[in-house]
């Protein structure tokens, strides 16, 4: 009870996320940087006051397609489920302790069974690794989330700014955002910075109104989320070039560990296409 209250906060929590980067942080940028930036340079410089319209709007509206994206698609659930038959048969084996009995039956009769495709990921008793509460056995790599409530394939985290988890299916989509995020947030700070370097410039005087601490809350917003982001994404592709999930590398941590060599890692190009074969295609709504 008390993990499905957890759970739930976690989700309000996740959809209160979304609601401040919606509602409040886009448009707060949007207005300052249209409205207050670059349309006033239409009467003095048309040429610069399009350009940065241009550039603006083309990655505004990528980072905010990748955004949808990550958001609604599906992470991949685990796709197969387990017969009636044998859910009550794993019970009793948990039961009296025969689970190494069952694994050995299902080995002998039933060559596609969940227990005998091949796999990198076992328990420490060689058992295929099984999750008691979605009651299904789990592939490589795939994790239960608790605040999702069902396991998830390649599982790589659970992100409250999306409220979604990121994993097989939409983990491409997660580091488009992320690489759009960045660059856009860089873009307008930097864009407002060298306004403000102009003004010293030109020696114009700085009053401090509303639009004045507007463009200062914007520049610090941007500036701490580009810092933020930068360091954030950088981390995802050196994962992605790796083939390696959040999960495994926090895992890597543990000295037992620390050595293994990862099973997954087909090499830098292969790890690249396994994302996707053209990773910034938006609307391509399947990894490799």
């Amino acid at each position: 009870m008390a993990a499905d209250k957890w759970s739930d906060q976690i989700r309000a929590c996740g959809l209160f996320f979304i609601s401040i980067v919606v509602l409040m942080v886009i448009p707060l940028v949007y207005h300052c940087f249209v409205f207050l930036t670059a349309l006033p340079l239409w009467g003095p410089n048309p040429a610069s006051c399009i350009t940065l319209l241009i550039c603006f709007h083309v990655l505004f509206i990528l980072m905010l397609v990748s955004y949808w994206q990550v958001i609604f698609t599906d992470a991949g659930g685990v796709p197969y489920e387990l017969d009636e038959a044998w859910i009550s048969e794993l019970n009793l084996a948990h039961r009296f302790g025969l689970e190494a009995e069952v694994s050995e039956k299902v080995s002998d009769k039933d060559e596609n069974s969940p227990l005998t495709v091949p796999s990198a990921e076992r328990k420490l008793d060689g058992r295929q690794r099984y999750c008691r509460k979605c009651r299904k056995f789990k592939p490589d790599r795939a994790h239960h989330c608790k605040y999702c409530g069902r396991c998830v394939l390649k599982m790589d985290h659970h992100c409250p700014w999306v409220n979604n988890c990121i994993g097989y299916c939409n983990y491409k989509y997660f580091i488009l955002f992320c690489s759009y995020a960045t660059i856009t947030s860089f873009y307008v700070a930097c864009t407002i910075f060298i306004g403000f370097i102009t003004t010293l410039i030109e020696h114009r005087p700085i009053q401090f109104t509303v639009v004045e601490f507007e463009y200062f809350v914007v520049f610090c917003l941007m500036m701490a989320v580009t810092v933020v982001l930068t360091g954030f994404t950088g981390f995802h592709y050196m994962l992605l070039l790796k083939n390696m999930s959040t999960i495994e590398h926090v895992e890597k941590r543990d000295p037992t560990k620390k050595d293994q060599v990862n099973p997954f890692d087909l090499g830098r190009e292969k790890n690249w296409r396994q994302v996707g074969e053209n990773l910034f295609a938006l609307f391509r709504n399947r990894p490799s």
